[in-house]
This record gives structure tokens, C-alpha cells and sequence, in this order.
């Protein structure tokens, strides 16, 4: 079994309440202006995209996991052919339904317009995923006399830029397995204006002169923190355009390190950034809020290839010394600590339930962060170096040897599947995103599902939902729609209020909804959730639903005779009747039709 996922105590609902929501969905017309749809019950949840959410724990309801998990998609950087992979991670069963496939290639994009390859090219190795899913991939691009490109990749929107209304993009589109050259899009130069790929937002160089990029994180503010190696320098840069940000009160052009340079980094809720350093045996640590680094010692060993958070703590993977890795816990005076057991470390992930996976250059180990035990190891046979976590809290690993990356399962460690890459996954930062949306800001999930309407150019009209929120958690719904579902990813979302009227149109409509935590690992509860078309008849009071009220309203206007597109006119014969009273009963877009 998986880690058990959320556990925490539910408000009660009756079965009088889910009766009422019932008979309200039964009362509604399949007439095109009154669209609707009521999800509340696993069934109803189970058609959208569930990331760190279950309905399982408690039924028919949705709660943020309480061990969390990284994204269905991971990000993997292919050093030596200038691109980054985009793995589905959602377990495939095969013929007959027995055997299992760890997931597929869906995309490969190129980081670079240079050569492939070659000793200067651009070497994308270092990944971040926001709270969205989105990638950012910064190239170290070592020698070329120009700064580092760091680039965006979108993972459920997209740039329609030339106007087709068709989003251009790498992506499986042929009968043989994983991506080729010909389902790449191009990059004719390492510019805005270069970019083939609808999916790729934008690339911008980070500092200036010949430098080396070989750190990136991201701040509980969203920012974006990349580290220059041969500068010794951690510049703050926009994740919505690539530009570089002043730091702090002094608004700083960047921090200046001492005896530092960059070498991967995370961080923390309270914006405190950690770097690991190849040469020192320690951390770095960087103040977002005020620019402000200090250097921590450490007695465990130099050369910090992984760095990874979880437990209130920080992680390290030191090649020297033999400790696999170590651990600093930085509350009250700051604490070291290390894995019992000697081998050489590189890669280092925490996984949801707060245990420590690490890759010892020919393959991986899992230990229990409790007691330090070891939970089971697996061997590769070749050079391993990156591990990241995925959407159901399984392990994956990069295989530099063999440009191949290796599913495990999280619990037992049984092999599940290697899918190529593209030429030596040299990654080892976390592209899964289960560091930013668990552990840089409290505990967030989100449910993603579209509704058809069934009729092209359906006016949207309200959102509502019933929830119960502890205070300093949160839930945010956004919307997009489109007449086309493939071009859905064009649309930009657009946050709505609780039953409130927002302006969208379409056949299909595409509904985001959020949890987020609160600081004492308190999850808000969503019961259910309505998406109503707008109304273009009944609605006599014009507040953009149909209820008892308007109804009747509709009967005290009985013989009356209407004017053109009255709304009490329901059947639109010229009349008020009883007639238009009982079509409106049946338009009703509330529970029973009660007007609140």
C-alpha cells in the first residue's frame, strides 16, 4: 500500500444534505441555457486530475494529503543533447493488464540553439517546478563568453503565437516509443523571438559576462533564485518574464557570496535559501528577504552534489568522506547528523512521509528518517546521480550510463519500469515539484476537471461550492473555457469568487480548484462544487440564477403581456402563462429551488 494520505477529521454532512444536492441536480433542464453540473461524491471527483488531493481518506470530499507528493509530470535535463524531458509518471499496465510500465516520454524541449553536445554548449543540469507544475531549466553553459539561459516551460498553458489556434509543441505524436528530432520543435536562437515551442514561455540569460549556472530554487513568493557558480553570485529573477529582480530593502542587483560558489539550493517557509558548494563541507545560507548570506560548517564531508529539504531539516549528498549523506537541523543553535552507513552520495530527495532517498552512483537507497534504518537499496549498474519523487510517491532515478531513468516503487523498492532519456540525465535538483508545493509554502493540492456543456458558445454564469476552511488555509477556484477542449490550454484562467457572475464562454469549461494548508497542517474541505451556465430566461431578478423567487414572480405575472426577451416568457409564445411558471420550476438552478 501507499503512504496513508490525509487523516484529518471531517465536518459531518447528512444524508439528508447529499439527498438535497441530488434531487436539486434531478430538477435541472438539459436545455442549453441552463448548463450544469454538481460534483460531490468520489465518482464526481474522480473525473478531473487529482494532484496531492484524495477523496479516499474521507469519502466524498476533497482534502490535501497529509503525506504529500511531487506532480504526475517530472522534468529530466539531458546534459549532452541540450534539452529537458517531460515525463507522464502515471503507471501504465500493459497487455493483458499484468505487466507494468512505468510511465511515458510525452515531450522533449530544446534548451539551447547552439550545438548539441559539445564541450560550450549550453549543459541544461538544474530543474525547478512551481506550485503550478511549470519548469524552469537553467543551462550552465560553461565557456561561451555569455551568462547562463534559464527558460520556462508551461505545463497547462500555452503562447499562441502565430495565431492559429493550435498550440505548436514537442509532444508524442508518432507510433514509436519516447520522443524523436522530428517531434521537437525548433530553437533558432537563445532569444524570446527564436522559440518554435508554444509550451516554452520564454528564455532570458541570468547575469552577466561568461559565467556558469548551476543552481536554481524557488521562494515561498514564487521568485526564482539562480546561482552563478564562477561568480560566486545568487541572482532573483520574475517567473513571468525572466527578468532579474532587486533583493531586499538595499534592493540589491544580487548577492555577493564569500568563499561560495553555488551548487543547487532550496528554500525554506521563511525564505531562507540553502546552498550546497562542491569544496565546502557546510551550507550556505542566503536571507531572500534581505539578501544576507552566512556559510554554516559541516564535519560531513565536501563535495554536496544533492541538496534537498523535509523534517525541518536540510539534506546533503557528500561525495567525501563517506557519509552518503548529512543532515543539519537549523532550530535552536543548528545540529549536525549522518546516515550510519559509508558510501559516496550525489543525488538526495525527502519524500512525502519525510523519508530520505539517495543515490549512491550506481544506484539507490531508502532510509526510514525515524531511526535512520535502511529500507531497501536497488542497483543500477551504472553511474546514478539525480532521484525525484513523483505523484504517487515513487522513485525515480537518472541513469547517466545508459540515458535512462529507472521507476521504483516508494514503498517496497520493486523495479518498475526504465524509460530513455535524451543524452545523460545530469539532474539531480527536484523536477517533480514536491519540494516547492510541500515544503516551500504549506501543503497545497489542486483539482483540475472540464465540464461540456454540449452546445458551442455556452455563456458561463457561476461557480458555487460548500467547504469549511481553518483559518490560514485557503481554496481558490479559477476557470477558463473554449468551444475547442484541445485549445483549452490557450485560455488563461481567471479566478472567481462563490457564486459570483464571471465572463466566459464556450462549450467546454475548465475548472481549477486549490487546497492549501495552514501552517499547523490543517487542510480546508471542499464538499462539492456546482458550475452553472448563465441564464438567459427565468432569471427575472437578473441575479444569474433561477430559484423560487423567480418563479414566482412568474406567477404573479400571470396574463400579463410580455415584452421582447422577457425573461418571464419562458417558452417564448408571447404569453405569461402557467406554462412559463412550470418550465422555470424546472430551470431551477439550486437545490430544491431555494433562493439561498
Amino acid at each position: 500500500m501507499k503512504p496513508v494520505l490525509c487523516i484529518q477529521a471531517r465536518s459531518s454532512r447528512s444524508a439528508a444534505r447529499l439527498a438535497v444536492i441530488a434531487a436539486g441536480i434531478a430538477m435541472l433542464s438539459p436545455a442549453a441555457d441552463a448548463a450544469s453540473k454538481t460534483y460531490t461524491l468520489n465518482t464526481d471527483f474522480s473525473l478531473g486530475l487529482l494532484e496531492n488531493l484524495n477523496y479516499l481518506s474521507v469519502p466524498n470530499q476533497l482534502q490535501v494529503n497529509l503525506v504529500g507528493v511531487g506532480s504526475q509530470y517530472i522534468f529530466v535535463a539531458n546534459h549532452n543533447e541540450d534539452s529537458v524531458s517531460k515525463f507522464d509518471t502515471r503507471t501504465i499496465k500493459g497487455p493483458g493488464g499484468n505487466t507494468l510500465a512505468p510511465g511515458k516520454e510525452v515531450a522533449r524541449y530544446k534548451t539551447y540553439a547552439g550545438n548539441p553536445g559539445v564541450s560550450n554548449g549550453g549543459q541544461p543540469s538544474r530543474i525547478a517546478i512551481d506550485v503550478d507544475g511549470n519548469a524552469y531549466v537553467l543551462n550552465r553553459m560553461p565557456g561561451i563568453g555569455a551568462p547562463p539561459y534559464l527558460m520556462k516551460i508551461l505545463v497547462d498553458t500555452a503562447l499562441d503565437r502565430n495565431s492559429n489556434g493550435v498550440i505548436d509543441t514537442s509532444e508524442e505524436s508518432n507510433a514509436v516509443t519516447g520522443i524523436q528530432a522530428a517531434e521537437m520543435k525548433p530553437l533558432s536562437s537563445n532569444t524570446n523571438a527564436g522559440i518554435g515551442d508554444e509550451r516554452v514561455a520564454w528564455i532570458a540569460p541570468v547575469g552577466t559576462g561568461t559565467s556558469f549556472g548551476r543552481s536554481v530554487c524557488i521562494a515561498p513568493d514564487g521568485k526564482l533564485w539562480v546561482g552563478i557558480w564562477n561568480q560566486a553570485r545568487y541572482y532573483r529573477v520574475d517567473p513571468s518574464n525572466g527578468a532579474t529582480l532587486p533583493i531586499g530593502p538595499s534592493n540589491l542587483p544580487y548577492v555577493q557570496l564569500t568563499g561560495w560558489a553555488p551548487y543547487g539550493c532550496t528554500v525554506d517557509k521563511n525564505g531562507i535559501l540553502w546552498s550546497a558548494n562542491l569544496q565546502y563541507s557546510g551550507l550556505g545560507r542566503v536571507d531572500t528577504n534581505t539578501g544576507t548570506f552566512t556559510k554554516i560548517d559541516s564535519p560531513y564531508g565536501a563535495y554536496n552534489y544533492g541538496i534537498a529539504q523535509g523534517n525541518n531539516k536540510i539534506y546533503q549528498a557528500p561525495y567525501a568522506g563517506g557519509y552518503g549523506w548529512a543532515v543539519y537541523d537549523p532550530s535552536g543553535a543548528g545540529s549536525w547528523d549522518r546516515n550510519p552507513h559509508s558510501y559516496s552520495g550525489a543525488g538526495i530527495a525527502i519524500d512525502g512521509a519525510g523519508d530520505i532517498i539517495s543515490t549512491d552512483y550506481s544506484g539507490v537507497r531508502k532510509y526510514r528518517a525515524s531511526d535512520k534504518a535502511l529500507l531497501w537499496s536497488a542497483s543500477e549498474g551504472g553511474t546514478t546521480y539525480g532521484v525525484m519523487i513523483d505523484g504517487n510517491n515513487d522513485v525515480w532515478v537518472m541513469n547517466l550510463s545508459f540515458n535512462t531513468t529507472t521507476k521504483y516503487d516508494g514503498v517496497t523498492g520493486a523495479k518498475i519500469g526504465t524509460l530513455s532519456t535524451g543524452a545523460y540525465p545530469y539532474v539531480y535538483t527536484d523536477g517533480s515539484g514536491l519540494t516547492t508545493k510541500n515544503q516551500t509554502v504549506n501543503k497545497l493540492g489542486t483539482w483540475t476537471v472540464v465540464f461540456d456543456s454540449g452546445a458551442a458558445g455556452t455563456q458561463w454564469g457561476k461557480i458555487n461550492w460548500n467547504d469549511s476552511i481553518p483559518s490560514g488555509a485557503n481554496i481558490e477556484v479559477l476557470v477558463r473555457a473554449s468551444d475547442n477542449q484541445a485549445a483549452l490550454d490557450l485560455q488563461n484562467y481567471q479566478p472567481v469568487a462563490k457564486n459570483v457572475s464571471f465572463n466566459a464562454a464556450g462549450r467546454y469549461v475548465q475548472v481549477r480548484t486549490r487546497l492549501q494548508m495552514n501552517s499547523s497542517n490543517e487542510s480546508p474541505l471542499l464538499y462539492d462544487l456546482t458550475v452553472n451556465s448563465a441564464v438567459s430566461s427565468c432569471d427575472v431578478d437578473g441575479d444569474g440564477d433561477v430559484d423560487s423567487g423567480d418563479v414566482s414572480a412568474i406567477r404573479a405575472a400571470i396574463g400579463q403581456v410580455p415584452s421582447a426577451s422577457d425573461p418571464r416568457d419562458a417558452n417564448g409564445d408571447g404569453k405569461i402563462t402557467i406554462n412559463d411558471a412550470r418550465a422555470c420550476a424546472l430551470k431551477c438552478t439550486r437545490p430544491s429551488c431555494a433562493t439561498q
